[in-house]
């Protein structure tokens, strides 16, 4: 296989000679494999681009990159990839700090696990093995470590460890198929980015532990504004993320029927309370037990109405590529009260029981109990809708 170790540089000049170097020396122990280092410059004035070209008449598979102007670190990766893949038959890009930073020795295990069958290596300083400077800064340490736990705590089920390492391996496969979404990206946000992209992109991750040492010459080109971007980024992407899932969609159509229910209860309860049409009363007690029958009609019939209209919604979005029609919609409608009976029975019984304990006299605790019991109905209904009713895998 082809590899290219991508190194963007500004001015990187007292660095980048032994970064090239200390490569090399690695790629000795990397047998039958294609190794190439392709140094991307973003036209530094200090003249790194010009020690390159002087260390190319020594390494034969050391390429260059000149940006006629800074275009920030996203771009840089971005273009150097594509050009990896696009013109020089590449298999398999790693992205490298020319700081010294990164561990040069971990490279033959990221190619190990290319040839073992991954597609998507990530060098890891927070699985078990891997590390940060002793020596960093307070602030650097709790942005690194909260930014890396914030991602891990929304990105639970993403199986990696460390969202903003700037040492990876990504193949072909995988940066065509992240290609569109990270080419206008910078900074952190692409750094973490090419991190979370693959794995929504279907590609399972493996982490690879590794020590992070700081930089010895220079100053790091990371500010604060970087981090915060970053977390905005996540989040959003995450919001996006549960917005675009089926359960996000469940969530938003129970979201309308539960509009609709909490409506409905108004009209049923406070304005049927107020005029005493149906002549409930408010409190009774039967057979020992507090009731509050008012309250069960207005709950039951908001019910019913939340539910149908949560049950259409869903029909036409949610489970849009299953959706009923004809005889299967009314079937479907009717089963939808079978299956979902328990999510009803749920959401009473909740009302019921803290009515009991805390009353009903305040208006907002009524209607808290309503929010308490339809969170609790959706999970219940949420598994019934994708196991009988829609029947999606």
């Amino acid at each position: 296989m082809r590899f290219f170790v991508i190194i963007p540089t500004y001015n990187e000049k007292g660095n980048i000679d032994r970064v090239i170097e200390k490569l090399f020396t690695v790629f000795d122990k990397i047998t039958d494999q294609d190794m190439n280092i392709l140094v991307t410059d973003a036209n530094s004035p200090d003249g790194t681009s010009e020690i390159v070209k002087e260390l190319q008449g020594k390494h034969k598979n050391l390429h260059l990159i000149v940006e006629k102007t800074k275009r920030g670190l996203g771009a840089a990766y971005a273009d150097a990839m594509d050009h990896v893949f696009s013109n020089l038959n590449g298999d398999a890009v790693i992205t490298f700090d020319a700081d010294l930073s990164h561990d040069e020795n971990v490279i033959p295990q990221m190619i190990d696990k290319v040839l073992n069958g991954s597609k998507h290596v990530v060098a890891s300083r927070y699985k078990k093995g891997g590390g940060v400077p002793k020596e960093w800064a307070i602030h650097r340490k709790i942005l690194s470590y909260g930014g890396n736990l914030f991602a891990r705590i929304i990105y639970f089920n993403f199986g990696l460890t460390d969202f903003t390492s700037g040492f990876k391996l990504m193949t072909k496969d995988v940066f065509k198929a992240v290609q569109h979404r990270i080419k206008d990206l910078n900074g952190y946000t692409f750094t973490i980015a090419t991190n979370i992209e693959p794995v929504r992109a279907g590609f399972i991750p493996h982490e690879i532990p590794f020590y992070f040492k700081d930089r010895t010459l220079g100053s790091s080109k990371m500010t604060s504004e970087y981090f915060f971007n970053a977390f905005k980024f996540i989040t959003l992407l995450r919001i996006q993320d549960f917005l675009n899932s089926r359960f996000g969609k469940v969530f938003m159509a129970g979201g309308t029927g539960a509009a609709s229910q909490f409506i409905v209860y108004y009209l049923f309860h406070d304005l049927v309370e107020v005029n005493n049409i149906l002549g409930l009363p408010v409190y009774s007690n039967i057979v020992g037990a507090d009731l509050f029958p008012r309250y069960l009609v207005a709950q039951f019939l908001s019910i019913e109405v939340g539910l149908t209209i949560s049950f259409l919604v869903n029909n036409l979005w949610a489970f849009s590529d299953n959706k009923l029609s004809g005889f299967s919609l009314l079937k479907g409608y009717g089963k939808n009260h079978v299956v979902v009976s328990g999510g009803i029975v749920i959401q009473l019984v909740i009302g019921q029981v803290l009515a009991a304990l805390f009353g009903v006299e305040h208006v907002i605790l009524k209607y808290v109990y309503q929010g308490v019991g339809i969170l609790v109905g959706l999970l219940w209904n949420f598994y019934f809708y994708k196991k009988f009713i829609w029947k999606v895998k």
